[in-house]
């Protein structure tokens, strides 16, 4: 969940991966695969107080310019996923969709995470794709 320019992990499912987050951590939404899904359908004020808190990258590849991450954005909202490719932590990778509640309103995002050389991305980001869009309907049935 997105808290602040942050994100909170509030549950992860390990299978023995080291993570740079933990149940409960905080990373910079710009870094992972999570937080870049829930900037992409916030308010431009959540993105631009993310830019204006830095860019600061966590490895070489980590978005670190307004530019790329409004790019990045604009690619979020236009495939429905979001990617982190070794974004906060050198040699793992994920993918992510975003949860919207009953107000349509972005909520949290769930991810798959692996090793790089192992994720195919596309591949997981269909399941990830539809637990989200599953979790978004029981949120909006439940009028949450």
């Amino acid at each position: 969940m997105l808290d602040g320019v942050e994100v909170v992990y509030v549950e992860i499912v390990h299978g023995g991966l080291p993570l740079a987050s933990s149940v409960g951590g905080r990373l910079p939404a710009h870094a992972t695969g999570v937080g870049k899904a829930l900037l992409a359908y916030s308010p431009q004020a959540v993105v631009a107080d993310r830019v204006e808190a830095g860019l600061d990258p966590m490895t070489p590849r980590t978005i670190s310019t307004p530019a790329g991450l409004t790019r990045a954005l604009q690619d979020i909202r236009t495939v429905g996923t979001s990617y982190d490719h070794e974004e906060s932590h050198l040699g793992v990778s994920c993918v992510a969709a975003p949860v919207f509640g009953a107000d349509k309103k972005i909520r949290a995002a769930l991810s798959v995470t692996g090793h790089t050389p192992r994720m195919d991305l596309p591949l997981p980001g269909v399941a990830v794709r539809t637990a989200a869009f599953t979790l978004s309907r029981q949120l909006r049935d439940a009028g949450l």
